[in-house]
């Protein structure tokens, strides 16, 4: 009964203090905040700084490495580009010089002017193959919207429906690469005529 009775006026001392202090408006002291060591935080924030320079100076060396590298590779393509003109016009220099001697000759000499003239387109068509340039199949071929240009169908039995049954204009491709689609006119089966009808006479006889 004794530590009974002790217990409860110990809680009762406990209860009548915080009752005190919430009367009173005091507030137990906080524990005091742990020591801050001030210099080990600047020499973090000068590490982060000077890192974040070196990053920074970093991103504009190599954005300032990448805007030459694209100047550079641009000025290469026009001169890849000027040097292939180059190449295409020195290959067709000689044609346009044997075209000129050609008509040069014909004045002359009318009756060799076709012979002239047909050396001349092959000597052009060698030096558009040289380039990669090539003519496209076109005359018999299946019909190809993708290297074929239609602009006419014509029924005849000459050729299979769905075919080339004539050459309009002769069409170029270039490294794979269609430069003109070839012009042409496409078969079809001819209509079937209808049945002739046979109309009987009557005839009658007096």
């Amino acid at each position: 009964m004794k530590k009974d009775a002790l217990k409860k006026t110990e809680l009762e001392k406990k209860l009548e203090a915080e009752a005190a202090q919430e009367k009173t408006g005091t507030q137990p002291e906080p524990p005091p905040p742990p020591e801050v060591d001030v210099a080990a935080l600047l020499a973090e924030r000068d590490a982060l700084r000077a890192e974040c320079d070196a990053q920074k100076d970093q991103f504009l060396r190599t954005r300032a490495d990448f805007d030459n590298y694209r100047k550079r590779m641009l000025r290469e393509m026009d001169q890849i580009r000027i040097m292939a003109a180059e190449r295409l016009v020195q290959d067709l220099l000689p044609v346009l010089d044997n075209l000129e001697r050609a008509v040069e000759h014909a004045q002359a000499e009318p009756a060799g002017l076709i012979e002239g003239v047909e050396m001349v387109a092959k000597q052009f068509r060698d030096a558009l193959g040289r380039h990669g340039v090539e003519p496209i199949a076109a005359a018999g071929q299946p019909f190809d919207p993708a290297c074929h240009e239609a602009v006419a169908c014509l029924e005849t039995a000459d050729c299979p429906p769905d075919h080339v049954a004539r050459e309009m204009l002769k069409g170029y491709r270039m490294g794979g690469s269609v430069i003109r689609p070839a012009k042409v006119v496409v078969g079809k089966a001819p209509a079937e005529e209808p049945p002739a009808e046979t109309n009987e006479s009557e005839t009658s006889t007096e």
